[in-house]
């Protein structure tokens, strides 16, 4: 016998409250219908996930894509939670084996890891280009984490500010191979905070979200983790800028090179003067002047990233 087929085994293992569940007259055998249509479906669902997955992965700013269908068992819990959660405000409200499909939006979930804070900016082209929105895109974010480098259209998004520190990009879009339109949820995140909501929901989800000893410790694993993120972003702006440096280094040099060729030129066939081969020589000397500042300029900014960008951990985080 599968746990859907015991009504009161679910209850314990997923602990919904019986009292609610009776309160509102809810019916267990609508949930056990909706429990083998799902399960019939799951096959539709992971070739609509593998579809999405691979146009993603075509996107090079990308890292990694995961994908993932819902879980049968969790698929009726949260339609039983969601339906007590209405039911409080609309006792008509009901999530039944014909309106599931809309009602739980990420039966498919699709995850775009970048390295990058960046990158985002492109991936959500790549989203929007080939995918029509169900509903509009949410940032969620904590306060002092957007910055003007993420390119962002404010009129595109929803912006909430989450209380665990949660940071991830949110879309719901609709995917049409047949005749079915099916929705997924793709969360696009880097590498870092994918790391933290691993672990914090792991750890937290979903019976100790009022627990404050794990919620202290997560929320400095949280800002620990968007201290890495700047950091990256820092080693990136220094690799950039030493690159850059080194670039117009190599053109100077072949300035100088070239200077010098003029001068032992023009010293052969006698057309040189004397006021002529210093104002030469004062050019080289200017340009050799500005390699040894590149330099030094180089060698500061590399070792004072490391400390200048260290992520930090106040008092009021313990």
């Amino acid at each position: 016998m599968s746990l859907i087929e015991n009504q009161k085994n679910f209850f314990e293992k997923y602990k919904i409250d019986e009292q609610e569940f009776e309160q509102y007259c809810l019916d267990w055998s609508k949930y056990i219908e909706i429990y083998k249509e799902y399960i019939s479906e799951i096959p539709n669902l992971e070739t609509v996930a593998t579809f999405i997955s691979e146009i993603l992965r075509k996107n090079p700013e990308i890292h990694t894509v995961k994908s993932r269908i819902k879980y049968p068992e969790h698929l009726i819990e949260k339609i039983i939670r969601k339906t007590i959660k209405g039911k409080k405000t609309d006792l008509k409200y009901e999530i039944n084996v014909s309106n599931y499909k809309v009602e739980i939006t990420d039966l498919i979930g699709i995850r775009a890891l970048h390295l990058y804070k960046y990158q985002a900016a492109d991936i959500d082209k790549t989203i929007r280009q080939n995918w029509n929105l169900h509903e509009k895109a949410t940032i969620y974010h904590r306060l002092g984490d957007m910055t003007s480098e993420q390119k962002i259209d404010e009129e595109k998004f929803q912006f909430l500010v989450h209380d665990a520190g949660y940071r991830s990009w949110h879309y719901v879009i609709k995917s049409q191979m047949t005749k079915v339109n099916y929705l997924a949820e793709i969360q696009v995140r880097t590498i870092f905070e994918e790391g933290w909501s691993e672990i914090d929901h792991q750890l937290r989800y979903p019976y100790d979200l009022d627990n404050e000893i794990l919620n202290e410790q997560l929320l400095i694993l949280n800002r620990l983790s968007g201290g890495a993120d700047e950091l990256v972003n820092s080693i990136l702006h220094t690799k950039m800028s030493i690159y850059q440096q080194n670039q117009e280094k190599e053109f100077r040099e072949q300035q100088i090179q070239e200077l010098l060729n003029e001068i032992s030129s023009l010293e052969e066939e006698g057309k040189l003067t004397g006021s002529d081969k210093k104002s030469l020589e004062d050019k080289v000397k200017r340009i050799e002047e500005k390699n040894i500042k590149v330099n030094y300029s180089n060698l500061f900014n590399t070792r004072s990233v490391e400390y200048h960008f260290k992520p930090r951990i106040l008092p009021s985080d313990f």
